[in-house]
């Protein structure tokens, strides 16, 4: 069966906008990386909402700058990986690995010195091109267990991260 050009043109427009929307969440990962965050507001709607905050974090594109900033200064050689990323009706899907070193304070604790390496799924709602919602899952009870501030889980941590996609 063969396509009209108004089907073909709607599938690029579609995969354009999903390359486009991976690129952008791509964009924002390297800004955690280099902490250098005045770009943001390109793939980030001034009032984003933040689902699953931490406590005491404002809302917005503001609160994500402080967030990142107060990442960046508790571990400076911070750094964010996708090992993999979909995009399906406005709505971003991303695992993804955050590595480091707490050298610096972070949220009123003093650095540990030591190791932290977590993996996350972070799902954006896509509008107009920038993010407007977020929701974050991390493997924060292991970060608190790798930096030395909880216990370790009785069943000895978390299970292992899903085999990265391949291809």
């Amino acid at each position: 069966m063969k396509k009209d050009a108004a089907t073909t043109d709607t599938a690029v427009r579609t995969d354009s906008v999903k390359e486009k929307s991976i690129e952008n969440y791509k964009a924002v990962t390297a800004m955690f990386n280099t902490g250098k965050t005045d770009d943001l507001g390109k793939y980030v709607d001034s009032n984003m909402v933040d689902h699953t905050p931490d406590p005491g974090r404002k809302q917005g594109l503001s609160g994500l700058k402080e967030m990142i900033g107060g990442m960046r200064a508790g571990f400076p050689d911070l750094k964010m990986t996708v090992k993999d990323i979909t995009v399906d009706n406005g709505m971003i899907w991303a695992h993804v690995n955050m590595t480091g070193t707490n050298t610096g304070s972070m949220m009123g604790m003093p650095p540990t010195g030591k190791k932290m390496d977590i993996n996350g799924v972070d799902i954006i709602k896509v509008t107009n091109g920038k993010a407007t919602d977020q929701w974050g899952y991390y493997q924060e009870r292991l970060m608190m267990e790798q930096m030395g501030m909880m216990p370790a889980h009785p069943d000895k941590g978390a299970p292992a991260a899903p085999p990265a996609k391949k291809g």
